[in-house]
């Protein structure tokens, strides 16, 4: 059985606990992705695309994975604030052919824009690492968008580098760059 996670960082209103999500976390998951991605990806993905995000085709998605059990295999952490949900990650096995297990890749790391800068996004990246630390699971990797400099500054200031790896993923008709991150430490 795993531990709760009890990272806490001071915010703008209380302190930022984080715990497992859950299945019925499936919905805020969806808002605070959809809104992280319209916020934080503004000038950097086309705007009809940002404009398209589907809260409900979101919350579909992660209702069945976070049913279907994979939480132990590729856990997911939620972060909240008074009670609020305000950010989320989620981690698992690599999608990329060149890492081999037990390697884990962090899929995504989003928090709400109104808790920017609250010490929220540090408290759960810390949570994954630690988490696949304690199992001595490396290497630990991440993608960035290539255009993302906010959320890659933020990835360098937490120990993360950029490894030589770029790929395009496929956004539903145009292709963007990413980057991907390896753990330093």
């Amino acid at each position: 059985m795993e531990r709760q996670a009890d990272n806490r960082a001071a915010g703008p209103s209380g302190p930022v606990t984080i715990r497992r999500a859950t299945s019925a976390d499936a919905r805020a998951i969806a808002e605070i992705g959809v809104r992280s991605w319209q916020a934080a990806y503004r000038g950097i993905l086309p705007a009809v695309f940002l404009a398209g995000l589907n809260v409900t085709a979101r919350e579909i998605a992660w209702q069945s994975m976070l049913e279907a059990g994979e939480v132990d295999a590729a856990p997911c952490w939620m972060a909240e604030r008074d009670g609020h949900a305000i950010g989320y990650v989620a981690s698992g096995p690599p999608r990329d052919e060149d890492l081999a297990l037990p390697a884990v890749e962090i899929y995504a790391i989003y928090v709400a824009p109104e808790a920017w800068r609250g010490g929220a996004g540090r408290a759960l990246l810390t949570t994954a690492v630690s988490h696949w630390q304690a199992l001595a699971v490396t290497p630990l990797v991440l993608w960035a968008l290539e255009g993302n400099l906010a959320g890659r500054s933020f990835y360098e200031a937490m120990g993360w580098r950029t490894d030589g790896r770029r790929q395009y993923i496929d956004l539903g008709g145009f292709e963007a760059p990413e980057v991907r991150y390896k753990l330093a430490r």
